[in-house]
């Protein structure tokens, strides 16, 4: 394969991410990448679509978002939209034979993110969610340790995802405070993120018990009076796993002091591990193998030996960051067309899954009891975690 050809959905800051990393991902994966060309960005505000592509280096740009869907220059459809609109735009790019590499949440309903999991199916098409926070060195670190048995039986998994950029009253109203246009707020939104986590180093969630608060009841839209806010700000929830373990899952937008903690314990029976992003080039493993005078949590600085660092800074504690979590998303999604490999992961048929125990969560909240979910055969193969670096993508490439 010589070249792959993105087109992209959307021009607002997730444009930045994207457009990024489909820039630098030839260089620090050079020489074995195909020619990555970035074709054409679609939004609906032209001036919007223009200025975007100008700044990312996107060759064209429209107002038409089937000039992406169904363009005969472009090969995979990249979706950054306000959830509602994910299905539409998915499901009519997976009909004219592109790949997806959609943003999370998979949607804003369950019942959408059926219709776009079972369009990719039958697309036999690459489907990728991004949810690059699951993707990260440390969090692959951790499900690598759980893989090789060195945590023992899974007990227990403790998750939260505190950011504190919604606690000021006066942020104004957007998208993302409207439960119809966003599907679910806090947790619906940076929530499905732990969840995602949760789900991958754990298996599925068989059912769930929830309760939420909404900090501010209106945001100012230019008016004094502003705009009601249907969507939670922070909800707490009980997780009952498939496996037999337990855990809790916590996500709020407003958590004062918290800038981006996503944070995570998993408890086994011979060990145990610990991560937070915003610590996030360390891993703090417990083993029960080390003798009991010294025993304790070790920090493990990550670098280029651990799962799916080797592209980047080598040398550990040089330090990753954001911009590199979506080098990595956007690498697996390449590599997956370049296999065709429709069973790469982040999946829509885990991101499925992570929607159904959202939805789940709410439906609790609202009756104040446990919620059962379907059970899925996303996530049953959490073992066996990816390992697949520079130097599988040069073989495969290659």
């Amino acid at each position: 394969m010589e070249r792959i050809r993105f087109g992209i959905i959307g021009s607002g800051y997730m444009a930045k991410m994207h457009s990024l990393a489909l820039r630098n991902i030839g260089a620090f994966l050079w020489p074995s990448l195909p020619r990555i060309e970035m074709v054409r960005m679609a939004d609906i505000v032209g001036e919007a679509a223009r200025e975007g592509a100008e700044r990312w280096g996107w060759a064209d740009h429209t107002t038409d978002w089937k000039r992406v869907t169904r363009a005969d220059d472009i090969d995979v459809v990249i979706v950054i939209t306000p959830n509602d609109s994910h299905a539409l735009y998915a499901i009519d790019a997976f009909e004219h034979g592109k790949h997806v590499f959609c943003e999370k949440p998979l949607a804003n309903t369950v019942e959408a993110a059926e219709r776009m999991a079972l369009a990719a199916k039958k697309s036999g098409k690459v489907n990728i969610v991004n949810f690059s926070y699951r993707t990260w060195p440390g969090v692959e670190f951790a499900r690598q340790l759980i893989a090789d048995g060195e945590l023992g039986e899974l007990l227990h998994f403790e998750g939260h995802f505190f950011q504190d950029y919604a606690a000021e009253p006066a942020l104004p109203f957007g998208w993302r405070f409207d439960k119809n246009v966003a599907g679910g707020g806090a947790f619906g939104d940076i929530g499905s993120h732990i969840m995602d986590i949760a789900c991958a180093l754990m298996g599925p969630v068989e059912a769930i018990s929830a309760r939420s608060r909404r900090l501010h009841e209106r945001r100012p839209v230019g008016d004094a009076s502003g705009r009601a806010v249907s969507v939670d700000d922070l909800t707490d929830s009980l997780v009952q796993f498939a496996s037999g373990a337990i855990g809790s899952v916590h996500a709020s937008w407003a958590a004062t002091g918290f800038k981006s903690d996503l944070a995570f314990t998993v408890v086994g029976t011979k060990g145990s591990v610990q991560f937070s992003w915003e610590r996030n080039n360390e891993l703090h493993f417990f083993t029960n193998a080390d003798d009991k005078t010294t025993a304790g949590f070790r920090r493990i600085m990550l670098g280029g030996i651990h799962p799916e660092a080797a592209p980047f800074w080598y040398a550990q504690g040089q330090g990753l960051g954001y911009g590199e979590a979506f080098v990595i998303t956007a690498r697996r999604a390449i590599e997956a067309v370049i296999r065709n490999n429709t069973e790469a992961k982040p999946s829509f048929e885990e991101a499925l899954h992570v929607a159904r125990v959202i939805e789940a969560a709410y439906r609790s909240i609202e009756s104040e009891q446990w919620a059962a979910i379907p059970a899925t055969s996303a996530f049953q193969n959490v073992a066996r975690p990816h390992v697949d670096g520079a130097a599988q993508l040069a073989k495969v490439a290659g």
